[in-house]
């Protein structure tokens, strides 16, 4: 947990964790931070957002 008391209560409250460690790859937000890394000129918008959560960032298709 973190030193502020008021972040570890809503933390608890809502049933949430800070994460001391980076998302796995496979995970929606791994895949963004992947796709950020891979491509730094590109602004996420939340296109990506939903592409991560589907699985398909990054993948093209038909070509």
């Amino acid at each position: 947990m973190s030193n502020d008391t008021d972040l570890d209560f809503a933390l608890q409250v809502t049933g949430a964790e800070l994460a001391d460690q980076p998302p796995a790859p496979d995970s929606p937000l791994g895949r963004l931070r992947l796709f950020a890394v891979a491509d730094p000129d590109v602004k996420l918008d939340r296109g990506h957002v939903r592409q991560a959560l589907a699985g398909t960032l990054g993948r093209s298709f038909g070509s």
